[in-house]
């Protein structure tokens, strides 16, 4: 009788192990393909705000420019949900103002952008799989310079 319960004990914990480690080695292969969302971390009133951005690379440099871009595109047209700290409206509130002005963001965000965004510090490194991985970033973006440029280029008013 004894070793019956102590055979099927064993078997109980053994399936159990097996489980976990399958869920666990599902989540590493899609932890890369998560989408995390831009939060505010610190409004340094001065018209500049501490972000928490999020960019999917095959290393830290090609990840770090994708979380810039996120970053900016929410501010731009998204506006800042997430995050205790500060929210705030998008700074371009027209109805398919990314389509209107495609060729504007076009070349925005091939070079110009780098003005309005820098990085804080260092990243944290999210979840990985063969290809991708997700790094978290805190960028400081110039909210008002930002929205003075877009005044100045006639995209808001």
């Amino acid at each position: 009788m004894m070793s019956r319960i102590t055979t099927l004990l064993a078997l109980t914990i053994l399936s159990i192990s097996f489980s976990y480690g399958q869920i666990n080695r599902k989540l590493k292969k899609t932890g890369s393909h998560y989408q995390n969302k831009t939060s505010c971390v610190q409004d340094k009133m001065d018209g500049t705000f501490v972000l928490k951005a999020w960019g999917k690379g095959k290393d830290k440099t090609e990840a770090l420019d994708q979380a810039k871009r996120n970053a900016l595109n929410d501010v731009i047209f998204n506006g800042i949900r997430g995050g205790e700290f500060c929210k705030f409206m998008p700074l371009v509130s027209e109805v398919n103002a990314k389509e209107k002005y495609s060729s504007y963001f076009y070349n925005f965000f091939q070079k110009d952008y780098k003005k309005y965004i820098k990085i804080e510090d260092s990243p944290k490194k999210r979840m990985k799989s063969k290809t991708v991985t997700n790094y978290g970033f805190n960028v400081i973006v110039m909210r008002e310079e930002l929205k003075i440029k877009l005044k100045n280029d006639n995209i808001i008013k």
